[in-house]
């Protein structure tokens, strides 16, 4: 059995184990990084058939949570994204679409005001989608949320450790909870507070708090990573002037696929019955972990899919998962990025490396590793 994390020659692509998994055990064992075995799936198609399945849950068999969660299974979960739905609309979604143009160029212009030498990722990856998040919450203090993020994401150096912003976020939120039902605004918390259905009751403030703590962190690393990966790949083949002519929502589809999972591991998944995938007999309790970056470079998905190509259309990946657990806020995520990229392109479109990408450190995340600084000049 392989040990993970793979191997890989460089942290800005993909480890050559998962293409050699594909050629001979699309699912294979391995032992994760705590020494338990489980199996590893590298195939696009056996992805979304495992990301279908009702049988391979994200709870272990006989698990019990208090709170349904959007990463709890069956009917809990199915309930919480019908009532979130109401609230998460393409339509409301739409409609911050000119606050996310606009932070965005600030956030640029800022960048600008730095200088040569100046943070990508602290200047513009990471306050995007966090500014982004409160202002969709109606938060209305995101600097605390900055080094909150960052330690209870596992990035270190904001001066505050992991179980201090732990609790802090969970003093802030129930009060933020209370304070939005006394008072709503016009923010999608206060939305989501308000949602009723005759069948579903309404979400509790254990589901509530549930919610808005995976709101906040389930597009913040991820989005952060897939600009500043993206960035790396585009200032790498040619500059920004290379993707001019193109929409920024193609250039913005392929950071997404080319970043997905990129030397993180997969959320665990569980087998609740023996079954058999792809020949493999798989017990029930044992892990499954599915490996979005090996299925979004499968090259019977993606056509030629180790080449970063911004102008790549179709772009069929799985970057966002597949099935019912499929990410809430894919659409959300495209509009930052594209919003991000837009603003690049027209403000600093000489921009550039300031160091080799070799130079660049990671921060390590295990779950969503990703560059912790990418130093810039234009």
């Amino acid at each position: 059995m392989r040990n993970l994390p793979f191997e890989r020659p460089t942290p800005f692509s993909p480890t050559p184990v998962h293409a050699e998994l594909r050629r001979t055990a699309p699912i294979a064992r391995v032992v994760t990084p705590d020494g338990q075995p489980a199996w590893v799936i590298v195939e696009a198609e056996l992805a979304r058939q495992v990301l279908a399945d009702p049988r391979i849950t994200m709870a272990p068999p006989g698990t019990h949570e208090e709170n349904a969660s959007l990463l709890s299974d069956g009917p809990p979960h199915a309930r919480l994204r019908r009532l979130l739905s109401r609230a998460f609309t393409p339509r409301a979604l739409e409609s911050l679409r000119p606050r996310i143009t606009e932070l965005a160029r600030d956030l640029v212009a800022d960048l600008r005001r730095h200088g040569p030498g100046a943070d990508l990722v602290t200047v513009l990856a990471r306050p995007l989608p966090l500014g982004v998040t409160c202002e969709m919450l109606g938060i209305e203090a995101p600097e605390r949320f900055h080094a909150w993020a960052d330690a209870a994401s596992g990035i270190t150096g904001g001066g505050i450790g992991f179980e201090e912003a732990w609790a802090e976020l969970n003093a802030y939120f129930p009060a933020l909870i209370a304070a939005k039902r006394a008072q709503p605004g016009p923010d999608l918390l206060s939305a989501v507070i308000a949602v009723r259905d005759a069948g579903d009751g309404r979400l509790s403030d254990g589901e509530l708090h549930t919610i808005a703590i995976s709101l906040v962190f389930g597009g913040y690393l991820t989005v952060a990573n897939a600009l500043s990966i993206g960035v790396v790949h585009l200032l790498a083949a040619g500059g920004l002037g290379r993707i001019s002519h193109l929409p920024a929502a193609t250039v913005a589809e392929e950071m997404v696929r080319y970043s997905a999972g990129l030397s993180g591991e997969a959320f665990p998944r569980y087998a609740q019955a023996d079954l058999t995938l792809a020949g493999a007999e798989v017990r029930a309790g044992d892990q499954v972990l599915v490996r979005l970056e090996a299925a979004s470079h499968d090259p019977a998905l993606i056509p030629d899919p180790d080449r970063f190509d911004p102008a790549r259309t179709p772009n069929p990946h799985l970057a966002f998962g597949h099935g019912p657990h499929h990410c809430l806020g894919a659409a959300l995520a495209r509009m930052e990025l594209t919003a991000a990229l837009e603003a690049l392109t027209a403000q600093l479109p000489a921009l550039a490396l300031a160091c080799p990408p070799e130079d660049i450190p990671w921060t390590g995340n295990p779950l969503d590793n990703g560059p912790a600084s990418l130093p810039v000049t234009f």
